[in-house]
């Protein structure tokens, strides 16, 4: 008889791939027809305005799906990924409808979504990771853009340094505490 060769093997044979993906191939006709449609919403986003709002909705319910498979799965790549898609889609969305105007919106979102990634990941009587703190950084530079962009005369971003540090001391104080206790 010889050797058999195991079909989920992937071999390089003079710059040639032998091998299959398995399977019936219905998972890359899929991914195929997914790159399809997302490509065409862009296009379509940058001719006509109206359609922009399009593609944008169709990534906030991406965005979406991801989430919920993220933390069904307790899958970390899809929670992180559904969150930053939903974020900047969800921006998105609502300035083209015309609910939000201005800079920022995207940051802010993209750092309480971070923020809220943190929570659903800690766990109970833990500590809540750095990415909180990274979250609430985001959440605040891009807040600090949006009362910047919204009141003209509001000096937002000007704050932002002496409130990071009124933040470092009371994270300090904190920290100090839970020694002593």
């Amino acid at each position: 008889m010889g050797k058999q060769r195991d079909p989920n093997v992937v071999r390089l044979n003079d710059w040639t791939i032998d091998g299959n993906w398995g399977g019936n191939g219905s998972g890359v006709k899929t991914v195929g027809f997914f790159l399809i449609v997302v490509g065409l919403l862009l296009a379509a986003g940058q001719l006509f305005g109206q359609a922009q709002i399009g593609a944008s909705a169709f990534f906030l319910a991406l965005g979406v799906v991801l989430l919920l498979v993220g933390i069904r799965d307790r899958s970390d790549l899809a929670l992180y990924a559904g969150m930053f898609v939903t974020a900047l889609a969800l921006s998105d969305v609502l300035t083209g409808v015309g609910l939000i105007h201005g800079e920022g919106w995207g940051t802010l979102f993209l750092g309480l979504g971070v923020m809220l990634v943190a929570l659903i990941r800690s766990k109970p009587g833990k500590r809540t990771s750095w990415t909180l703190g990274i979250g609430a950084l985001l959440a605040l530079w891009g807040g600090s853009q949006v009362l910047s962009s919204q009141f003209a005369n509001f000096p937002a971003d000007r704050l932002i340094g002496p409130l990071l540090i009124v933040l470092l001391g009371l994270y300090v104080l904190t920290r100090s505490r839970r020694r002593d206790a």
